[in-house]
């Protein structure tokens, strides 16, 4: 059974309320999503878990005549539309799941993160003014596997704090000779990232509680945007979960958001704005600019943010294979910012 988790790049910027900015040329961005077509049809994966597909429909129909798979959705980053029409016009971004025709792909729910059962988020129509994350439940039967819990999420983007981070702070922040309170404040914004994504999850696992009993497997992909070392990967473990990627590679340390070896996107994407604000303290612009150049400095780190976690009731399954796709082609195009998470799992 071979699974993916990709996050293919939206590429674009919340600049404007009536357009977001395209980070990239619309020559550029559909050569990137004919790559991403060729390189789907070349891994021949059985389930597939794509994040920030835009404009989802649209995409979702091209997936399901190129790769005759069983496909559903669940938009997230919409903004303000009816049937289609609105403001951000050109964001019309989500979650999707793909699978092999024949295992019988279900919808069962799409689930806002940040405020569960009462989003207003819709294929037809949405009210959303603010970011919100989302998980898109679906079920499938797979041969030899019995009932599968498939869920696909993508987690709030907002910066992470680290040791290393948390380190490189404190030292900053004794050089620019910052008070203890504005000290104590940007500790509290810049640990909000992490803050948020544990509520997100805590509301995941509440609604995968719900369904377990139901299912021999549970598979869950997306983007975290949390290194496998944060809290977000203690509790998928703590509640049972196994990290594919570092069970085919203990070792390797799988960084599928690597600016390193994907120069070409990052550059397009450095204009993105950073999640930590720091222009209403009032300081000098020249602690202003350090303060925003360690964040810089911090979300451009390469890292191993997109995972396959599996969890299983009493079937035995093996991890035989887990590597990066969508790497860098030879003129240095590589189909998204981030690299897909392809893995191969037998039943033992």
């Amino acid at each position: 059974m071979r699974l993916l988790t990709y996050n293919l790049w939206h590429g674009l910027s919340p600049s404007n309320v009536v357009a977001f900015e395209a980070l990239e040329p619309t020559g550029r961005r559909e050569l990137r999503e004919k790559l991403q077509l060729e390189l789907l049809q070349d891994l021949a994966p059985n389930i597939c878990f794509f994040q920030e597909v835009n404009p989802v429909v649209q995409r979702v129909n091209e997936f399901a005549k190129h790769l005759g798979m069983s496909a559903n959705f669940q938009p997230d980053l919409v903004g303000l539309k009816l049937l289609g029409l609105g403001f951000p016009y050109n964001l019309n971004s989500g979650l999707v799941t793909l699978a092999t025709e024949s295992f019988g792909l279900k919808k069962l729910e799409g689930l806002s993160l940040d405020r569960p059962n009462r989003h207003l988020v819709h294929s037809w129509a949405s009210w959303q003014l603010k970011e919100e994350r989302f998980a898109l439940i679906s079920e499938t039967m797979l041969p030899k596997w019995g009932r599968v819990l498939l869920i696909d999420t993508h987690l709030h983007h907002g910066l992470e704090l680290t040791p290393e981070f948390q380190e490189d702070f404190e030292k900053l922040a004794k050089e620019l000779e910052l008070s203890e309170p504005v000290i104590a404040e940007i500790r509290l914004r810049i640990a909000a990232g992490n803050e948020r994504r544990k509520r997100e999850l805590e509301t995941l696992l509440k609604t995968i509680e719900k369904y377990q009993k139901r299912y021999e497997v549970i598979i869950l992909g997306g983007d975290f945007n949390a290194s496998p070392d944060s809290h977000v990967g203690d509790i998928l473990m703590e509640n049972g979960f196994r990290d594919v990627w570092s069970e085919a590679n203990p070792t390797a340390p799988g960084l599928s958001f690597d600016g390193t070896r994907n120069q070409a996107n990052h550059m397009m994407q450095s204009r993105f704005p950073l999640t930590v604000v720091v222009e209403d303290l009032s300081f000098s612009q020249k602690t202003k600019d350090a303060l925003v150049s360690l964040a810089k400095k911090q979300e451009a780190r390469p890292r191993r943010i997109d995972y396959l976690w599996i969890r299983t009731n009493s079937l035995e399954l093996k991890v035989t294979k887990a590597e990066l796709v969508g790497l860098p082609n030879e003129e240095g195009l590589a189909a998204s910012d981030h690299f897909g998470v392809c893995a191969d799992i037998e039943v033992m």
